[in-house]
């Protein structure tokens, strides 16, 4: 192995390590607020760095595996921020693409993300699991679990209760008898610091009577 490709392995391994704690902005190396131009730069330098068909003949399975992680983490980032970028059309809420997959295609396709974020969540890469739950309940937004395991995810993240909460509130709109779902409400409640005197809704008294916190 030469030097250039160990050196290349090295990053590639380094960045992998690192993919579940980074942004879409430090993952794309940009700053907040970068323009359309340096957006597609940046994403179009590091795809082509790390396509896994550049490096097909000499890589092994392990960094073929992590290239491809890479280059779907780099491309994730790259529609996450260019979604963002001021002047551009909002996006709709659901890609014509996806609109125009089967049933049964696309609920094949939700059970495969919400496969790989429980695989990203059990190693610890928080933010990658929120994109494939992400991902599952826009595939299938009447799948509860998907509701359920996106909030979990939200909950371990700084600064995100809010969204965790709006995520397992659909999935007790959709199984508004399970107390497993109360359950974990009640935990974002009190993480929250939300008190007995706070609780205004039905759904927040009940999450925190599930664990015992109105007593």
């Amino acid at each position: 192995m030469g030097t250039e490709e160990a050196d290349f392995r090295k990053e590639v391994n380094g960045l992998h390590a690192r993919l579940g704690s980074l942004n879409p902005y430090e993952l794309l190396g940009i700053q907040r607020g970068a323009d359309t131009e340096t957006l597609k730069r940046s994403y179009y330098r590091m795809a082509r760095r790390f396509h896994p068909d550049r490096h097909y003949n000499s890589a092994q399975d392990e960094l073929r595996h992590k290239l491809t992680d890479l280059f779907e983490a780099v491309s994730r980032a790259y529609e996450t921020l260019k979604q963002g970028v001021p002047g551009k059309e909002a996006p709709s809420k659901t890609d014509s693409s996806e609109a125009e997959l089967p049933a049964d295609l696309k609920e094949a396709q939700a059970e495969e993300q919400y496969r790989r974020g429980v695989f990203e969540y059990k190693a610890g890469n928080y933010w990658q699991a929120i994109d494939a739950f992400g991902w599952a309940t826009r595939l299938n937004p009447k799948k509860p679990k998907y509701w359920n395991r996106l909030s979990l995810t939200l909950t371990k993240i700084p600064g995100r209760l809010k969204q965790a909460e709006e995520a397992i509130l659909e999935a007790i709109k959709l199984e508004p008898f399970i107390a497993d779902h109360y359950t974990h409400l009640g935990r974002i409640y009190l993480k929250a610091g939300l008190k007995k005197r706070d609780s205004g809704n039905e759904e927040a008294l009940k999450g925190l009577e599930e664990l015992g916190a109105l007593s």
